[in-house]
């Protein structure tokens, strides 16, 4: 009898050990994929965040560049010809910005903020061409068409505003 109670004793140390061991493995292996999942998440959490930073940074800095275009021509109206060639200089500068940062929304932004962004650029060209004609010829029809042309590109800015804060809650 006493050789088969230390055999049974042998045995279940042998078992405890067995199990302490495996439970000590497991325990380890699930810590360690909870550690990589928990990394994964958190790079993944961190990548976006610094899409939707460099996105904003983009979108406010077109936003930026269009109001600046905007307020440039406001006053534009009862200029006389001089005056309007170095506004129309000024214009083109702006207009060269303005492409810039439409092209940094162009590598930040989804389709739908690109094409609102272009829109508001071809709409830029677009008061080029008007400005020109008025400052080449002061008639009251340049000057119409050149306002309402400013219209068109002040409404332009809504959408590509809306698109921008879409853009950015989808992110």
């Amino acid at each position: 009898m006493g050789d088969s109670s230390l055999v049974i004793a042998g045995l279940t140390g042998a078992t405890a050990i067995a199990a302490s061991s495996l439970a000590s493995w497991l325990t380890s292996r699930g810590n360690a994929q909870a550690a990589r999942i928990q990394v994964e998440a958190t790079t993944r959490a961190q990548r976006q965040e610094g899409v939707r930073q460099t996105r904003r940074a983009a979108y406010l800095a077109l936003i930026e560049q269009a109001q600046v275009v905007a307020d440039g021509l406001r006053g534009v109206e009862g200029l006389a010809a001089a005056e309007s060639q170095a506004v129309l200089a000024a214009h083109r500068e702006r207009h060269q910005q303005l492409r810039r940062a439409v092209t940094l929304v162009d590598l930040e932004g989804p389709s739908a903020v690109q094409v609102a962004a272009s829109n508001l650029l071809i709409m830029s060209g677009t008061l080029s061409t008007a400005l020109a004609a008025t400052a080449e010829n002061a008639t009251r029809d340049n000057r119409r068409e050149f306002q309402q042309t400013l219209r068109a590109y002040i409404r332009l800015i809504g959408p590509f505003v809306d698109a921008a804060a879409a853009a950015l809650d989808a992110a």
